[in-house]
């Protein structure tokens, strides 16, 4: 559950390491695997939830997912989760998706060594939770050194404190993410949006 000691990744890594070669490292890793177009500068939005409406906003990605990537040159999503139950609606819409991006997309079933490569590959996970007592996602990926983007809820308005950065002006650099509040899919467009503008800042911004 470290990207210093954890056996699935490409690269491991820890504070004494470079974390943007770390992570490009491990991104051209997880790119190759999953079918991705290879390119170690990709802006990766990383999904790793189940495909559940009910709760995890699945079909809110599928409303925007395509236009996103096509819209923000550069950006990836990779989504690795299974469906819930029986019913696979889910699975064959973000595979419909994942082929028609053209490599912009990916979409697999969950697999652990497959997932915890996605984290240490990850500018950033991100998730669209209508509700959520805890949630672990955004834990995960602050330790392996991807930021944080979800709605405004639950464990999330707890644990997500939204980026603020002396560059902007502020007083220190501070935060591990991106909170959007409206649970539809123009909520979700806004807080990738945050999250793809911050992976765009320069190298010595973001790895500060």
């Amino acid at each position: 559950m470290y990207p210093e000691t954890c056996t699935h990744l490409a690269r491991n890594y820890g504070p004494g390491n470079d974390l943007l070669v770390a992570k490009a490292d491990n991104r051209i890793e997880f790119q190759r695997w999953t079918g991705f177009q290879v390119n170690p500068d990709a802006i990766l939005c990383y999904w790793p939830s189940r495909l559940d409406p009910a709760q995890k906003g699945i079909d809110l990605l599928e409303d925007i997912s395509l236009r996103f990537v096509n819209v923000h040159a550069g950006v990836q999503i990779a989504v690795i989760g299974d469906w819930i139950g029986r019913n696979q609606t889910h699975e064959e819409i973000m595979g419909r998706i994942a082929w028609a991006s053209g490599g912009k997309i990916c979409y697999h079933r969950f697999s652990e060594d497959i997932s915890m490569l996605g984290y240490a590959a990850a500018s950033g996970d991100f998730g669209a939770s209508l509700y959520e007592p805890c949630g672990q996602i955004d834990q995960i990926g602050n330790i392996f050194g991807a930021t944080a983007t979800n709605r405004d809820t639950g464990g999330y308005h707890d644990k997500i404190q939204v980026l603020a950065l002396e560059a902007d002006g502020d007083d220190e650099d501070r935060g591990n993410g991106f909170l959007f509040r409206d649970y539809d899919a123009g909520g979700l467009w806004h807080g990738l949006a945050k999250s793809v503008a911050f992976h765009r800042r320069s190298p010595e911004i973001r790895a500060g």
